[in-house]
């Protein structure tokens, strides 16, 4: 070995700048303060025209590890390709110029790639920063090979700036691109390097601090951008039907069927784009052909969460052959079809009181594997130390799953339960608590808060408690190796937020099981979905109190499950509860309505508004106010929408003067002025 190769750097570190003075210091300082220090760091200055050149000067003068080239401005890959080429190393790290590396990223990367031959490229999770040094929250992208081979036709699987690559990985693909035309050389190289062959995987770490920059590639040249996305994912994927046209049937299947409504930057290309057509990966799996019952089912599903003015009945008509007729005859009155209830085919659970038990704890069943393991432990724990009797039912969300592998377990602990699964309704029929809690997927207990929340519901006879989450990342490690905190800023959590922000399902409530006396709904046609929706549910009639510190939620990575059903079950059950549980249509079907179906209709929702079934929240309050705003004539005779016009008078003036509708636009009028009066005249005097 001689000793040119023996003073070679283990890694070399590749950053590209093109003015971001700013944080360039922050950034570069991120990686001379690595704890894993036999690297170099190769920085290319691509034609920057604020400070930038000075202080990389400055650096390079202090350091002998920085390398320093200047060059006229050519673009991205171009710049990062001059890097590559002019470093030493056998890896290959990436780091953007406005970002921050955290102190063990080089050495815990190199230790992964040194113990797994097989990977080609590894990144990690990562924290997200504003511009002006806000927290923003944590992103997580998969760790497994598979799954993120699939999601690079869905989106950016790898985080660019996190990776660190092998040296010989990029030269098999002739490295990154430098015609500019690319805005996504990232991209296009993974992309190719996928195709010949190569493995990615990503830390659980969180190794990485990427910073929103205004003035980044990101931002100022969006629309470009995705353009240049959607181009390197078609022909990625048309090459891929090429080499390999059974794979890339399955991974259109896939990818379809588990994101139905589409990714992130499915989102970003259709807001950015519009003009833009389906993606190749669309096209091809709409030309499959549907094999199975299941196929058929999954294409109506996922086209209906498109499109569903025009696949209702499509999907009606595979739900009944799938024997889901509660699910169909709630598609009915989703379009606006009177002639079927949903109501009258719902499961209505006739509970009876029992004081035989304090409290029913619902342990829900939906694999087998560490998470339901350490649920049924929590479960055992609570019923030990409780001072109160508790039950513990095991629910199989599943139901062709098996609990053989536990039954000596459960009997031991004598749990209710039934070897080939036990339904959501038959469980609650079995209950005998006075009180109900619910321990489900990825939820775990402060056993000892939850305990004294329960005596005191016990004790003083308290209807109902709402827990709010802490939440943590299944698939990000903090740096003791721990699930990491999401520390993302949320509102001051109250019903409404709670609702507005998706934050509610059964495991954050304990309730008094008269509640659900007059449940309506069908739980076993709603499968997964059925947790959200008793959560949902209790939410819209029941005023709560809220309790911190007693539930903490570990949001599961991303999986590739490829099955639409579940979003169509929350969606139809979040609709459906939303507007009180009545056959109010959605709003894409409102121009369908007579004036004798808007007078019905109007009077429907204020009467379960009246009745407390519907709760008026950031969630529903646009359409609320559009279908009285724009279809119902004298609105002012009905108690809800006097309600809404009472919290937000001069939007709702504005809007009745504007379209010239001079009728309701004086009886609102002359009802704030009543109102306003009345409010004065009967409310106590105040010094």
């Amino acid at each position: 070995m001689s000793a040119n190769s023996i003073s070679l750097p283990a890694i070399s570190v590749i950053m590209t700048v093109y003015n971001t003075q700013r944080y360039l210091t922050e950034a570069i300082q991120s990686i001379l303060s690595q704890s894993f220090t036999d690297f170099e760091l190769v920085i290319v200055d691509d034609g920057s025209t604020d400070g930038s050149p000075e202080i990389l000067k400055n650096l390079a003068q202090q350091d002998s590890r920085v390398k320093l080239i200047t060059q006229v401005n050519a673009g991205i890959g171009a710049a990062t390709q001059r890097g590559i080429t002019e470093s030493q190393g056998e890896y290959i790290a990436i780091m953007d110029s406005d970002d921050i590396s955290l102190p063990d990223r080089l050495k815990l990367q190199k230790q992964f790639l040194d113990q797994h031959p097989d990977i080609d490229a590894v990144g990690s999770q990562w924290r997200m920063l504003h511009a002006d040094g806000r927290d923003i929250g944590i992103d997580t992208h998969p760790i497994d090979s598979d799954r993120i081979s699939v999601l690079m036709y869905a989106f950016f699987s790898l985080h660019h700036p996190t990776t660190m690559i092998r040296r010989h990985a990029l030269e098999k693909v002739g490295g990154y691109s430098v015609d500019r035309s690319c805005l996504v050389p990232d991209y296009d190289v993974f992309m190719r390097m996928q195709l010949a062959g190569c493995r990615f995987a990503n830390l659980p770490e969180i190794l990485f601090i990427w910073r929103l920059n205004p003035a980044s590639t990101t931002h100022h040249k969006a629309r470009a951008q995705c353009a240049s996305v959607a181009e390197v994912r078609d022909a990625g994927f048309n090459q891929l039907l090429l080499d390999d046209p059974r794979r890339a049937a399955d991974t259109a299947k896939t990818v379809i069927c588990s994101f139905p409504t589409g990714t992130w930057q499915d989102e970003r290309i259709k807001q950015l784009l519009p003009e833009q057509g389906p993606s190749l990966l669309y096209r091809t799996w709409r030309n499959l052909p549907d094999a199975t019952s299941g196929d058929r089912l999954n294409k109506a599903l996922v086209l209906w969460l498109e499109k569903p003015e025009l696949y209702c009945e499509t999907l009606r008509e595979q739900l009944l052959a799938n024997d889901k007729p509660w699910l169909a005859a709630l598609l009915n009155a989703y379009r606006g079809i009177e002639n079927l209830d949903p109501a009258l085919n719902a499961t209505t659970l006739a509970i009876i009181p029992s004081n035989q038990i304090a409290v029913s704890l619902f342990v829900t069943y939906n694999q087998a594997g560490e998470d339901f393991n350490q649920r049924l432990q929590q479960a055992f724990a609570l019923k030990a130390q409780a001072k109160f009797s508790i039950e513990i039912i095991v629910v199989s969300v599943k139901p062709e799953l098996s609990l053989k592998p536990f039954i000596p377990l459960l009997a031991t602990h004598d749990c209710i339960f039934d070897e080939n699964g036990l339904a959501w309704h038959t469980a609650l029929h079995r209950a005998k608590g006075a009180y109900f809690a619910y321990l489900e997927d990825n939820f775990r207990f402060n056993i000892d808060v939850i305990l004294k929340i329960l005596a005191s519901h016990i004790q003083h006879k308290t209807s109902i408690s709402f827990m709010p989450d802490t939440r943590y990342f299944s698939e990000a490690c903090d740096e003791k190796g721990q699930p990491a905190l999401d520390n993302q800023f949320h509102p001051v959590w109250t019903r409404s937020t709670l609702l507005g922000k998706n934050r509610v399902q059964s495991s954050h409530f304990i309730h008094h099981r008269s509640l659900l006396d007059n449940l309506k709904g069908n739980l076993a046609e709603l499968g997964v979905a059925a947790g959200r929706y008793l959560g949902r549910y209790l939410a819209i009639r029941n005023e709560f109190n809220i309790i911190d510190g007693a539930v903490s939620y570990f949001m599961p990575g991303i999986i590739l499950n490829a099955n639409p059903l579940p979003l169509f079950q929350q969606t139809i059950g979040d609709w459906y509860l939303d507007y009180g549980m009545t056959n109010f249509p959605d709003l894409v079907f409102h121009d369908n309505l007579s004036k004798s179906e808007i007078a019905h209709y109007a009077q429907t929702l204020s009467t379960a508004w009246l009745n407390k079934n519907l709760y008026i929240y950031q969630g529903n309050i646009s359409v609320l106010e559009s279908f009285y705003l724009n279809r119902v004539n004298l609105a002012i005779r009905i108690p809800l929408f006097r309600y809404l016009l009472a919290h937000n008078k001069k939007t709702y003036l504005l809007a009745f003067w504007r379209k010239k509708d001079y009728l309701n636009a004086t009886l609102a009028l002359f009802y704030c002025v009543y109102q306003t009066i009345a409010v004065r005249l009967f409310s106590p005097y105040k010094k």
